[in-house]
């Protein structure tokens, strides 16, 4: 998942510390709600997919605030969301071999990172698929074709799921009106 919309706002403050604009603070629950009903299983509906045992945030504030978003909208425990340094403004060979890098035990794992990296690392890591631009608050769902992440290569995963703002607002207006207005595009 890239982060949600960030600030420019505040002059002086580092590019590791912009938060999150209103944009979104309204993008990171709507998507993280889509995922956990949709996908996860949660308020009661059927789950699609087991839940992330792990998610691993760039330590940058505007991944780390959308990382946390999602973990208290999935209910997980503050113990299972996890920083990594090497994230931060990533590209797209370097979030592979943080990927390489999970333990064998976490089955399912959400990585919140950066653009340019996290959209190359899409088109990359897929087989057949084709991710035509990863806004902010885009979440992209993959499934790889066996059971060790340090396995993991290049065009062998399987588009799940690709989840914009833009695209839960057109779909369902009424529950996602207005979550991608704002200031201008990504």
């Amino acid at each position: 998942m890239r982060h949600a919309k960030s600030s420019w706002a505040e002059p002086g403050v580092a590019d590791h510390d912009r938060p999150l604009n209103e944009r979104g603070k309204r993008a990171a629950p709507a998507v993280a709600t889509f995922l956990h009903r949709t996908y996860f299983g949660g308020n009661d509906s059927p789950a699609l997919l087991p839940p992330p045992d792990r998610l691993v945030s760039s330590t940058a504030l505007r991944a780390l605030t959308t990382a946390q978003i999602v973990r208290e909208t999935f209910a997980m425990p503050v113990e299972q969301l996890l920083l990594e340094s090497r994230l931060y403004l990533a590209e797209a060979e370097l979030i592979l071999d943080v990927m390489r890098g999970f333990e064998e035990s976490w089955h399912h794992v959400m990585i919140f990172g950066h653009n340019p990296g996290m959209h190359e690392f899409a088109e990359n890591i897929l087989a057949r698929a084709n991710i035509p631009k990863m806004p902010t608050a885009t979440a992209v769902i993959m499934a790889f074709p066996h059971e060790f992440w340090g396995l993991a290569d290049w065009h062998e995963a399987q588009l799940i799921g690709y989840i914009t703002p833009k695209s839960l607002e057109r779909r369902f207006p009424e529950l996602y009106g207005n979550i991608s207005q704002g200031d201008g595009d990504d």
